[in-house]
């Protein structure tokens, strides 16, 4: 029998519905697809399955006639639709909202958004969370992804406005689907209403956030943990949360997620079920069906809880939601008590009395008389003591006096249900062992002398005379009390200084941005732009913060000189004006016998700027080889050609440069690159994908050949290491034939490991195909000419014989470019030549040794090897 496999994809949706958040949230849509059958587990309908569930569809329709359907009240789930289904089609969709709206207490409505739309043959459809929130005033655990239907109920608040709580997509192509509510499906068919069940029950809680590692299949791992991570535990009743116990990241906790061996376990899974709930863990984990799907083998076709098993069979009818789930969900946070109260800014004003007010709900009965404020002023929230509260219905309130002097409170609220369960907001408050985030409220009122937090990081090294509009990055800051003013000032050239406002970003609570407006012609070569940045607070007297905190950012003016069709350069004589640079030199390094282009050996961990461009320690650099001469990309020779040595850092092994979103993988670490700009340096792009030490094997051996105690390789390159690279400038799509181009050699360090860096010689753009000097057809004369060794690492043994006596011959080395590096005239005696040249002084490279006898040449190329 043919069945069809549920498998929940954790991923980055396109946000459409998540992007107004102002809550902390991680992004995704929690999907579930069916797919043909595959290897595994079957999902068989036992014997006389079909008869037994229309007789008990039967019977209860019976019953409903006999009595009313109980609905909990105060649940509403609200379907929205983007295009309206058909009749019998919409009728599933709400009446399985309205199951779920009978059995969970919410008083705030639960928003479904459902497509019915044509999808890939194969798929059904998806459906999920459409975000989940955490740290939100009225949760129970600390750090702890809630599905956001799920946080609205614990909050009592709508968090995300107008957006759905669940997003949901039904493939209206799929032509077995059975859309009948008072029948049984066929032995064909695919039950509709069972799938969007289940569907649904992902959305509300049945989810979490573990899965293997993005770069090590061998590791599971997780951020922070969802609400239903929080009660599994292995055969042993070991918590996969606890991290005293399992590791985050590690292949321990892959082993628990492969064992056969996972449950869900909580004090209302083992009172409706009667035991802990087993969990679907196969030894090869499957993305999407392990770990938040019941065990398909003890749950089969007809148990209770087969609703959430990651298969279900043609002709299989699930409709109950059952004991397991029932019991997850009220301990997740559906039945729950929970205090809603305001967590206090700092404040100057001390002229007025503060009314701390909360308000309790409870699915269940409070004992009033253990609501509590506990309060500590200017002592450890440790101190705190209970104060007397005024109580009116379900709102606690209690009035702190006015007071001329500056205070600290600190401060939370708790209570326990009739039952004795403790409940407490901010959650789990007082303190966490190892962290005081969100472990209890504070503020200060009085005086205020704390300065703002700002996050800013300034990437601008360099821009072009041609620029007049520089988007600074955007500034993230927040403020006890508030912030004033956020501005910069900037000089040019040691000019007097300009102020510019920054401008609050629309709809946004943190951001600030602003620009340079330059006018045409304003900037000129080699001018340099100073700025800095200041943050003022709204403090009666400001606290002020400068970035940076002392000085001032700068950036250099450059000139681009006029488009050329090739450049050539060996780096022999100093290319005077050709190149800026940044972080690197040309220079002639230990082991190399000519100067090169160098990056710093050994380069620097990435520390200037932050990925998340929100200023976090998550830092890195770029090093930028730019030449000022653009290109103009020939249809001839589009190749850029040069020898080069790269030690840095390699990404994890079988890693792609590239996500398939086009952006760089950050498990390739470290890279050099080779980039281009078609619009005068304001965007680029890539002529290829950038590598490491990788890339060759003998580079790689060298990187991991010697190291130090933090994981930084001290190996040192020698020429010994040259290597070719050709990139077609074609290749990438970006750039056509007559483009005139900016090229930039680019070194990017991440806060990680670091080693020697990046070397690049004989760098040759758009030259000739083959150079004219070595594009001589060789003679016949050709194979009595002897070099050896061949490749050499300084002197260089040439031999030449032919049947008529030599009258003299000249003897030259060439390099790449056509240029003579060695030219000797030599008399000869009878018919064979036989000399030694010292060639030490060359570095490493190709070369061509030409003979010249009588009115013909002889040609060979050979290697050099330092």
């Amino acid at each position: 029998m043919k069945k069809y496999v549920l498998l929940m994809l954790l991923g980055c949706a396109s946000n459409l519905f998540a992007q107004k958040l102002k809550m902390e949230f991680k992004p995704g849509i929690i999907v579930e697809e069916y797919t043909p059958e595959k290897t595994g587990i079957h999902r068989e309908l036992p014997a006389g399955y079909s008869e037994r569930m229309l007789d008990e569809i039967q019977n209860r329709n019976a019953r409903a006639t006999q009595s009313q359907q109980y609905v909990k009240a105060g649940t509403q789930v609200i379907v929205t639709y983007e295009t309206i289904p058909p009749d019998d089609v919409k009728i599933i969709f709400e009446r399985a909202a309205n199951l779920w709206a009978s059995t969970l207490n919410s008083d705030v409505p639960i928003n479904i958004y459902i497509r019915w739309r044509s999808l890939a043959a194969g798929v059904l459809g998806s459906a999920g969370a459409s975000t989940n929130v955490r740290n939100f005033v009225g949760c129970d655990r600390l750090n702890t992804w809630y599905p956001v239907a799920l946080a609205e109920k614990m909050a009592h608040k709508n968090l995300n406005g107008s957006n759905p709580d669940i997003l949901a997509t039904f493939n209206s192509d799929f032509t077995d689907w059975y859309t009948g509510t008072d029948g049984v499906p066929k032995i064909n068919q695919i039950d509709l209403y069972s799938v969007v069940l289940h569907e649904f029950g992902h959305g509300l809680g049945f989810i979490g956030q573990m899965g293997l590692s993005s770069s090590d299949n061998t590791k599971a791992g997780y951020g922070y943990p969802g609400i239903f991570d929080q009660f599994m535990v292995n055969a042993d009743q070991v918590a996969l949360t606890d991290t005293s116990q399992i590791d985050n990241p590690s292949t321990a906790l892959k082993t628990q997620l492969t064992s056969g061996a996972l449950f869900l376990n909580s004090p209302s899974i083992t009172r409706l079920n009667g035991a802990k709930a087993k969990l679907y863990a196969p030894n090869n984990y499957s993305e999407g069906s392990s770990t938040y799907h019941v065990d398909q083998a003890t749950y089969k076709v007809g148990d209770p809880n087969a609703l959430m098993t990651p298969q279900i069979a043609r002709g299989e009818l699930t409709r109950d939601i059952g004991p397991i789930v029932l019991g997850a969900f009220n301990d997740f946070g559906w039945s729950s008590s929970n205090i809603i109260a305001d967590n206090y800014n700092d404040t100057e004003d001390v002229s007025k009395d503060i009314i701390f007010s909360a308000k309790v709900y409870s699915d269940t009965l409070i004992n009033e008389s253990s609501v509590k404020l506990m309060m500590a002023i200017d002592k450890s929230i440790l101190s705190a003591t209970s104060v007397p509260l005024v109580k009116s219905g379900n709102t606690y309130t209690y009035t702190l006096p006015k007071s001329n002097a500056t205070r600290k409170i600190n401060y939370y609220w708790t209570a326990n249900d009739a039952g004795g369960k403790k409940f407490t907001t901010p959650a789990q408050a007082p303190v966490i062992s190892g962290t005081n985030f969100g472990s209890y409220y504070d503020f200060t009122i009085g005086a205020d002398t704390v300065k703002p937090v700002v996050l800013y990081e300034n990437p601008i090294k360099y821009i072009f005379t041609s620029q007049t509009k520089i988007n600074l990055p955007t500034l993230l800051t927040s403020d006890n009390i508030g912030i004033a003013s956020v501005y910069m000032e900037y000089s040019i050239n040691g000019a007097p200084f300009e102020r510019q406002n920054f401008t609050k970003v629309a709809g946004e609570t943190f951001s600030y941005s602003t620009a340079f407006n330059f006018t045409a012609g304003q900037l000129k070569a080699g001018d340099v732009v100073r700025y800095r940045v200041i943050v003022a607070d709204a403090a009666k007297v400001s606290n002020v913060v400068y970035l940076p905190s002392s000085g001032y950012y700068d950036f250099k003016v450059l000139a681009l000189a006029d488009p050329v069709s090739a450049y050539v350069q060996n780096f022999d004589s100093t290319p005077s004006g050709d190149f800026f640079l940044k972080g690197f030199n040309l220079i002639q390094t230990t082991g190399f016998s000519s100067v090169a282009l160098h990056s710093a050996h050994p380069y620097a961990d990435g520390n200037e700027e932050s990925y998340d461009g929100a200023g976090g320690s998550d830092k890195f650099t770029n090093n930028d080889a730019l030449l000022l001469k653009p290109i103009k990309i020939s249809a001839e020779n589009p190749k850029i050609t040069f020898d080069e040595i790269v030690l840095v850092e390699p990404g994890d092994t079988g890693e792609p440069f590239l996500n398939s979103d086009g952006s760089v993988n950050r498990s390739f670490y470290d890279y050099v690159i080779v980039q281009g700009s078609k619009d005068q340096g304001k965007t680029w792009s890539n002529f290829a994908n950038g590598w490491d030490a990788s890339l060759n094997a003998a580079w790689l051996s060298k990187y991991n050949s010697a190291g130090d105690a933090d994981g930084n390789s001290t190996a040192i390159a020698t020429s010994s290491l040259v290597k070719s690279h050709e990139i077609d400038l074609l290749a990438s799509g970006d750039f056509k034939v007559n483009d005139e181009v900016v090229i930039r050699f680019r070194l990017h360090a991440d806060v990680g490991a670091h080693g020697w860096g990046w070397a690049v010689d004989n760098l040759k753009i758009q030259g000739p195909k083959v150079d004219p000097i070595l594009a001589i057809e060789p003679t016949a004369l050709t194979k009595g000419l002897q070099i050896s060794p061949n490749p050499s690492a300084g002197t260089l043994k040439v031999i030449y014989e032919q049947a008529a006596d030599l009258d003299g011959l000249v003897l030259r080395v060439i390099d790449l470019q056509g240029r003579p590096v060695f030219n000797q005239s030599y008399p000869t005696q009878g018919n064979r030549f036989e000399q030694q040249i010292d060639l030490s002084y060359l570095s490493s490279g190709t070369y061509a040794l030409q003979l010249q006898v009588q009115n013909q040449l002889v040609l060979r190329r050979f290697v050099m090897v330092k």
